[in-house]
C-alpha cells in the first residue's frame, strides 16, 4: 500500500454557492471545511485520517466536534454501490464503494453495501481525526465528503433546498448535501454530481515530473561540463 496524503483548500466549504442555515449555531465558519485526508498503513490494517479547518463543539460531543458530518467511501474492488449516501454524489461507473465510514461527534461507524454496520475506533490527534477500521491495506480509491450535522437524517447530512431556512441549507434543488469534498476539480464534481475517487497514484505524479526534470538537468550538465 502506498501512503496517501491529500490537502484541500481552506474556504471552499460552500458546495454550489450554498448558504448555511440561518440559526446562529452555524454562523461560525470553517467547521465543515475539509483541509486534509490521509490513508496510512499500520501493520496489517489501514488508518484513515481526516482534518477539518476548525472543531467547534457547542454540544460537547465526545469526539471533540459537533457541527460536521464526515463520510469516507472506499472503492476496493470492481462494482460496489455507485451512490454516496448522505453526501448526495454518484461515483463514476464501475467505481462504487465497497466500504464506507461515517463520522460524527457522537459515533464512528463502518458500513457495507449489504447493510452491515459496526462501530469503528476513532481518536482526535491534534488537528486530525483518526479512524482505525478493520480494513487490510491496499491501493484503493477514496471518496471524502463533509456536510453539516443533522441528527434526523439516516447519514446525518443536513439537506439542501431552495430558499433554505433556519435549519436547512439554501441551494439548488437536487444538489448534493455535502458542502465540501476531496476532489481535483470540485466545481466540476458539483456541476456533474459525480465525484471521482482520489488515489495514491495521483500523489506520485509530482515525483515523476521531478524525476524527469532532474534527468534533463543531468543531460544539460553533461554537455556543459564534458568529461576530459
Amino acid at each position: 500500500m502506498i501512503p496517501l496524503l491529500f490537502s484541500d483548500p481552506v474556504g471552499d466549504d460552500y458546495g454550489l454557492g450554498y448558504v448555511y442555515p440561518r440559526t446562529a449555531l452555524f454562523a461560525e465558519a470553517g467547521f465543515a471545511d475539509l483541509t486534509g485526508f490521509e490513508a496510512l498503513r499500520n501493520g496489517d490494517k489501514v488508518v484513515l485520517r481526516v482534518r477539518l479547518h476548525r472543531y467547534p463543539n457547542p454540544s460537547n460531543a465526545p469526539h471533540g466536534f459537533s457541527l460536521a458530518t464526515i463520510g469516507i467511501y472506499i472503492h476496493t474492488e470492481a462494482g460496489g454501490n455507485e451512490e454516496l449516501p448522505g453526501a448526495g454524489f454518484k461515483t463514476p461507473a464501475g467505481q462504487g464503494w465497497n466500504w464506507a465510514y461515517l463520522l460524527t461527534g457522537w459515533k464512528a461507524e463502518e458500513y457495507q453495501p449489504g447493510g452491515t454496520v459496526q462501530a469503528v475506533p476513532v481518536v482526535k490527534n491534534g488537528d486530525w481525526l483518526e479512524l482505525s477500521p478493520n480494513l487490510p491495506p491496499g491501493d484503493y480509491g477514496y471518496y471524502v465528503a463533509v456536510g453539516l450535522y443533522d441528527p434526523f437524517t439516516p447519514w446525518h447530512f443536513r439537506p439542501i433546498r431552495p430558499g433554505g431556512g433556519t435549519w436547512t441549507i439554501d441551494g439548488p434543488a437536487g444538489a448534493p448535501a455535502a458542502v465540501d469534498v476531496l476532489s481535483q476539480s470540485q466545481i466540476q464534481a458539483y456541476q456533474r454530481g459525480v465525484l471521482p475517487p482520489v488515489r495514491a497514484i495521483q500523489n506520485r505524479i509530482p515525483w515523476a515530473v521531478l524525476s524527469a526534470a532532474m534527468g534533463v538537468l543531468f543531460i544539460l550538465l553533461a554537455f556543459r561540463f564534458p568529461r576530459r
